[in-house]
């Protein structure tokens, strides 16, 4: 009698999952425990695991798929055992509340190799085959650098080209040989040819939650103009530990966690005619990787210096970038900062990505004169900073002392 694998729900906020990758194939012996397929949640990408051992029979979903928890993608029996024409129909008979525990176990993966950050013009020249046993990080890395995966040889389980395997491949010379012949293309690749392209479940699930946020929290804004000199003076003076500058954002978390905590009103959210309030300040910093926005959570944020701050953002943002965050990594805090300043976006009101009571927009610093003391004119970096705020929990005296504050904190740094 053949076993049915059913797809988990496997988070909070949505049904779907995108298939990525299968890590068996037909007629494979597996045992309890082993990974059989990689997925994409509105959050994090797994390795769904499975529940029984047996010989794959029948792999019932193509990657790259939608699908519904409770929906049957793979059959197990007997080596030999005859599965019939008919595949079991999607969902049938499973309880809404299915949990991952009763089906598979699941574990966080990475997505993409933290050496890739920056946009390469190297495109790949060889496609490895469907075939070849890898992770969805080796596949991402091999084909970055344009190296054959026939090539490399896999000591995970049951012959799975690991990273480790992939980096020994590399750093024999062969690897590296391979990457220079490629041909010159943008990262972009081609462009697509029209038609419909469909959302990710976790841009899915970004589109629906700020679509029922902007339609059901009354938004009011708040924007002024920050002098930057400190913020700018503190960042020539100190960098981090391998000589880098602290990122502009983590001064704004630092400012942003210390109004809060003077300011509980803003430290938590509206539900059902009441105000929540948290007992710490933990702050989303949205983070764009691709196509995707995340805004993954810094925690008690309002008990660290500027430095441990800097650092704990540079880890998650690598988190972010090779698709390692985990479900604790994307729980909502008490509020949210978005900086575009590395555009050319002088400002611009945000969203609140709900539960919170707010968000901090943050623009571009650029110089400017700005009238002084009896009329002198003073040239400054200046920064615009808008905040967003649900008018069902902050009026406006409230959401405007607390932008005062941010600005005094800025403005007030003392210069190391």
């Amino acid at each position: 009698m053949a076993i049915e694998i059913k797809m988990p729900r496997l988070s909070q906020t949505t049904d779907e999952v995108r298939l990525l990758n299968w890590l068996v194939r037909e007629g494979e012996t597996i045992q309890k425990g082993d990974p059989l397929c990689e997925v994409e949640t509105d959050k994090v990408t797994m390795e769904v695991e499975s529940f029984e051992g047996g010989t794959v029979l029948k792999l019932l979903e193509e990657p790259d798929t939608v699908i519904d928890a409770g929906t049957v993608i793979a059959l197990l029996g007997e080596k030999g055992e005859k599965t019939g024409d008919q595949a079991p129909e999607s969902g049938e008979g499973v309880p809404e509340t299915a949990a991952p525990s009763s089906e598979l176990a699941t574990h966080d993966r990475v997505g993409t190799d933290p050496s890739m950050d920056k946009p390469s013009t190297a495109a790949p020249s060889v496609q490895p085959r469907d075939d070849v046993r890898a992770t969805r990080l080796v596949r991402n890395i091999a084909q970055k650098r344009s190296i054959d995966l026939n090539r490399v040889r896999g000591t995970g389980p049951r012959g799975i080209i690991t990273k480790a395997d992939l980096e020994a491949y590399i750093a024999s010379g062969v690897g590296k040989a391979a990457g220079k012949t490629a041909q010159q293309k943008t990262e972009m690749g081609a462009a697509p040819q029209g038609g419909l392209i469909a959302l990710t479940p976790h841009q899915r699930a970004v589109a629906h939650s700020l679509a029922k946020s902007s339609m059901e929290t009354p938004h009011f804004y708040l924007k002024t103009d920050l002098i930057c000199d400190r913020i700018e003076a503190w960042r020539k003076k100190r960098s981090t530990p391998d000589g880098k500058s602290i990122a502009v954002d983590s001064f704004f978390l630092y400012a942003v966690s210390r109004a809060l905590e003077e300011m509980p009103r803003l430290n938590g959210y509206y539900k059902s005619d009441s105000f929540i309030h948290h007992s710490s300040v933990d702050i989303n910093i949205a983070i764009a990787a691709g196509d995707e926005l995340y805004a993954p959570l810094l925690k008690n944020v309002q008990l660290r210096p500027i430095e441990e701050i800097d650092a704990d953002l540079r880890s998650i943002a690598r988190k972010t970038r090779e698709n390692r965050l985990d479900r604790e990594d994307m729980r909502p805090g008490s509020f949210t900062i978005t900086n575009l300043g590395m555009f050319p976006v002088d400002e611009f009101g945000a969203i609140i990505n709900p539960p919170q009571s707010g968000i901090l927009s943050i623009g571009r610093m650029k110089r400017a004169i700005v009238v002084g003391p009896e009329d002198a004119m003073q040239i400054h970096t200046l920064c615009a900073m808008t905040g967003s705020f649900d008018h069902r929990i902050v009026d406006g005296t409230q959401g405007a002392a607390f932008m005062q504050r941010i600005q005094e904190i800025l403005e007030g740094l003392d210069i190391p």
